[in-house]
């Protein structure tokens, strides 16, 4: 029998063959792909997409408070997009995403997936986890979840205004998202802003309890260091979440610190004694007469209440009881013009220049004659933002000097933006009326026991078509703390505060009494101490306490 060897099995060709199939298939399979995606959206914005990809791996920075609390962070998320032309019934299909997510346009969506000639449409941005979860579940074929970054707020409303917001691309849109997007693009490290998250807290809480005290439109509370400008606290009331900001009218997204202006009432008249006393037009020994109004150009000026020991009263009482008459009668001594570079020093007739979010301009009289010059010595008719004040008030807490507000730590000393816009001693012997206002005259409610509360109370009725409502008030009360050794200047104002019960609408009883809670549980968080100074009967009383604790 013959035999013959069988050739041997080249055993590498069948996986040469699976090689070179699979490179073949990848490279396929990325041509067809490029082609589409150029096709549909043409090669520039092709190539637009992929510098987006780019941009989106640089994860945007952390925004943190001065001690290091996130304040903002992003967190991978999804959104959720369509191939029409994998969808068989396009009316269906919205039909149970619109079930899910209420707020998809159920017209408009039905009208993309009928489109069979495309392949990819956004359907929603932004989706929650429970959304994802919804949306999964209803087992739909020719739909897609895309990963994309998100921004989150993990305090909820915790300084939702100032903080602000970004798009869904990450851009920001508003606040400190806005004013520091460029840094914030950028990586790294978080941002650290001045803001306090417990005195923030402490503000934001405080506004809410007003609420509740008094049936109020809107308000504010600021807290700033005097000497630096660091913002340590800025609140709008209503708060909102920015995690949820489309939950929110464009009224209640406004932050009233910073964008909105109001005309705030006798807080400027410790800015007119101020400005009258540099220009030595003003002593402390002077005497005024305000037992009866007085007409200075166009305007009638009159005090809502009667002052005690009227035909002789000093600037000091002036401040005191908030005599509108008596402030008119020192800017007139003062004049239009040196009045006008005064408040022009300060930042009230605009200029800021500071790094961050910035304030609303000033409205400010059309023609600045004898009768502006007379209203706006007690705050009328004239219109600026709670900060623009606020930072007004950084001079009598060090020495004379206004100070720009600042929002980023650290805090350089050497590179404060500051100004001396009054003498030392004018600042101290201001700062030393604004005391007695909260010892003996209208600020009685806003003395908090231990921090020498320094400041001054301001009622302004609200303008209208009509002229101003008696009906609607601004209530304010600016203070600095503590009168010895001056730290920090807090600012309320309260949109329309009208008590629950009773008629007493003015800022003694609305924004002193909130000023006063707020200074009260803030400054141990400042670190600030309080100052023990007792009547010899209240220490008295503290020793026999002590000698009977057990």
């Amino acid at each position: 029998m013959m035999s013959f060897d069988r050739p041997q099995e080249d055993v590498w060709g069948p996986r040469r063959a699976r090689i070179v199939a699979g490179v073949l298939a990848v490279v396929f399979t990325v041509i067809v792909g490029r082609s589409a995606y150029v096709a549909f959206n043409g090669p520039e914005q092709a190539a637009s997409g992929m510098r987006s990809a780019a941009v989106a791996a640089t994860r945007r920075a952390d925004i943190v408070d001065r001690k290091g609390e996130l304040l903002a962070t992003t967190v991978p998320g999804w959104s959720l997009a369509a191939n029409p032309s994998a969808i068989w019934d396009a009316g269906e299909v919205a039909s149970g995403l619109k079930s899910v997510l209420p707020k998809l346009d159920l017209i408009g969506l039905t009208a993309q997936l009928s489109d069979r000639k495309r392949q990819f449409v956004w359907v929603q941005r932004g989706l929650t986890q429970e959304e994802k979860d919804a949306v999964f579940g209803l087992g739909v074929e020719g739909l897609q979840f895309v990963e994309e970054a998100r921004r989150v707020y993990p305090r909820g409303r915790l300084a939702g205004h100032f903080l602000g917001y970004t798009n869904i691309d990450g851009d920001g849109l508003e606040g400190s998202e806005l004013a520091f997007d460029a840094q914030l693009k950028q990586g790294g490290e978080p941002l650290k802003l001045t803001l306090d998250a417990s005195v923030q807290f402490v503000v934001e809480e405080e506004l809410e309890k007003a609420y509740a005290d008094f049936d109020m439109k809107g308000g504010v509370g600021i807290v700033v260091d005097t000497h630096s400008g660091a913002v340590r606290a800025v609140a709008s009331w209503p708060a909102i979440d920015p995690n949820r900001r489309g939950d929110f009218s464009a009224d209640m997204r406004s932050n009233r610190a910073l964008n909105s202006r109001f005309e705030l009432g006798s807080i400027y008249k410790p800015l007119t004694v101020a400005a009258a006393m540099d220009a030595g037009v003003l002593t402390p020994q002077d005497r005024f007469d305000v037992s009866a109004p007085v007409k200075i150009g166009a305007a009638l000026v009159k005090d809502p209440h009667p002052l005690p020991n009227a035909k002789s009263v000093s600037a000091a009482d002036i401040l005191a009881h908030s005599s509108n008459i008596g402030t008119a009668l020192i800017a007139q001594r003062m004049g239009v013009e040196r009045q006008q570079d005064f408040l022009r020093s300060v930042h009230l007739l605009g200029g800021q220049s500071h790094v961050g979010p910035q304030t609303a301009s000033p409205l400010t009289p059309e023609v600045w004659d004898a009768t502006a010059m007379a209203t706006v010595s007690y705050g009328h008719g004239i219109s600026v933002s709670p900060l623009a004040f606020a930072m007004t008030y950084t001079a009598f807490g060090n020495g004379g000097n206004y100070v720009s507000p600042v929002f980023v730590e650290p805090v350089d000393a050497a590179q404060v933006d500051k100004s001396q816009v009054m003498s030392a001693d004018t600042a101290n012997t201001v700062l030393g009326m604004l005391r007695e206002v909260v010892t003996r005259g209208s600020g009685k409610n806003a003395d908090a026991q231990g921090y020498e509360v320094a400041g001054k109370t301001g009622t302004a009725e609200k303008p209208g078509p009509d002229g101003y409502d008696p009906n609607k008030n601004i209530t304010s009360f600016a203070a600095v703390f503590p009168a010895s050794r001056p730290q920090f200047v807090v600012l309320v104002v309260l949109d329309e505060a009208q008590p629950r019960t009773g008629d007493q609408r003015t800022a003694s009883f609305t924004a002193a009494t909130i000023a006063g809670k707020v200074i009260a549980r803030a400054a141990p968080l400042l670190d600030l101490r309080p100052v023990l100074t007792a009547s010899t009967v209240e220490a008295a009383s503290l020793r026999v306490s002590e000698a009977t604790t057990p």
